[in-house]
């Protein structure tokens, strides 16, 4: 699927780290050799309706963990497997992260919708 590829290949390639000389956003992931761990999280594709959160929208359980399964088969494929952790899908889990810098980069890919409308451009 293409916007794994695009996922995949921007998680892997963005510059985020400074360099050894201290030049920021020198380096990626990939060439610093890191580690990255991938959760799932639905949750994260809700709308407020009333006063609970509405996950109508949201890709089907089964669906969305081949869509997964799918997409950490892809990055151990184009980066080294063991450096690629991830959580277990749809399981209860306490995740506890420590944001190191003075910015949050948030990764999304287009929806199909929108690529196919910038392509007609």
């Amino acid at each position: 699927v293409s916007f794994f590829c695009f996922s995949a290949r921007k998680l892997l390639n963005l510059r985020l780290f400074e360099n050894e000389e201290g030049k920021k956003w020198d380096v990626s992931v990939k060439d610093k050799r890191l580690e990255i761990l991938c959760i799932s999280q639905f949750t994260l594709y809700s709308v407020l309706k009333g006063n609970k959160p509405d996950f109508h929208n949201a890709m089907s359980g089964d669906t969305s963990e081949q869509y997964y399964n799918e997409f950490l088969a892809l990055l151990r494929s184009q980066y080294q497997p063991d450096l690629v952790k991830d959580g277990k899908f749809g399981a209860y889990m306490q995740v506890l992260i420590q944001n190191d810098g003075p910015v949050t980069v948030e990764l999304e890919s287009q929806s199909q919708n929108k690529q196919q409308s910038n392509n007609k451009d």
